[in-house]
């Protein structure tokens, strides 16, 4: 099946909301807003599928950041300069692994991108588009940054979203599964309750 024949099936389906009102700009920004929300909920959805299937290996990198930072921190504690900078190199590099691991997640929410803009030329492309001060510009240019404005807003009402407030809390407890991570107040507090403690 060629990507046309897939846009072509797809078609009636990404292009009902394009036609209800019967004023053409306003029923092309109501597509539009539905597109952007379909590619926003699909990307959502693949990302998810793709860390609950990998999650085993961000817990591992979680765990690993946690344990060598809380034990950096407690080197640092003891006044072990030589540990803190080994625990502290440990804990940099699997950070490091978790911050890529989580950018190459997010790429994978993207897909939908790609193959709602292919859509949008094959079923506009004898359409002319004109922005002011612009001139002629494709859908691209005009759902992309919608695109962008759309995925903001629903990152922001994401934690409200049931299915996504489920995915949420799931991701947190697979992520703090190794520890909390001590901070360098949870040291001073130490020090201060050990001080107190000879002191009395």
């Amino acid at each position: 099946m060629t990507g046309t024949e897939v846009y072509s099936f797809l078609d009636p389906f990404l292009i009902w909301m394009f036609r209800i009102p019967g004023q053409a700009w306003l029923g092309f920004a109501l597509g539009i807003t539905w597109i952007c929300l379909l590619a926003t909920v699909i990307g959502e959805l693949s990302m998810a599928a793709a860390y609950f299937f990998n999650k085993r290996h961000f817990a591992n990198h979680s765990a690993d950041m946690v344990q060598n930072h809380n034990l950096s921190v407690q080197a640092l504690g003891c006044k072990n300069k030589e540990a803190w900078k080994a625990c502290n190199h440990l804990a940099n590099d699997a950070f490091g692994k978790n911050f890529f691991s989580h950018i190459a997640l997010f790429a994978s929410s993207l897909w939908p991108v790609p193959f709602a803009i292919g859509w949008l030329y094959y079923r506009f492309a004898g359409v002319d588009f004109s922005v002011p001060y612009v001139g002629e510009v494709g859908p691209s240019f005009i759902f992309i940054p919608a695109y962008i404005l759309f995925r903001y807003l629903f990152g922001k009402l994401k934690p409200w979203l049931p299915v996504f407030r489920t995915i949420k809390r799931k991701i947190t407890e697979n992520e703090n599964a190794g520890g909390t991570m001590l901070s360098y107040a949870d040291l001073m507090q130490g020090s201060e309750k050990k001080e107190a403690e000879q002191a009395g």
